[in-house]
């Protein structure tokens, strides 16, 4: 499979990753934000922005194929997973910014 990623010069291009990258790449950042080892840990702004931005990458390389090999009810359990877990987002709601007129 292949995603397009963009690199430190600014330059897209394309690059080729297995699902077992991603799942490596997920299960180290995940690791890095609920640390368990130091109760007081709290994951900072880069590390949870970098957990998303791996998660969408991975959001992004499941094919139409491979979702269309999940049966009906597996498709249905995340698509509803993932409306719940956006509505969390959505509920804080972005800073209304001033119109310059």
């Amino acid at each position: 499979m292949k995603i397009s990623k963009w690199v430190d010069m600014g330059q897209e291009v394309e690059i080729e990753i297995g699902m077992e990258d991603i799942r490596y790449a997920l299960a180290e950042t995940f690791g890095r934000i609920t640390r368990t080892d130091l109760p007081e840990f709290q994951a900072n702004r880069a590390e949870i922005s970098m957990a998303f931005s791996q998660i969408a990458d991975f959001l992004r390389a499941v094919t139409d194929r491979q979702i269309d090999m999940l049966t009906h009810d597996a498709r249905r359990i995340i698509e509803q997973f993932l409306v719940e877990q956006s509505k969390r987002y959505v509920a804080r709601g972005l800073p209304v910014e001033s119109k310059k007129s």
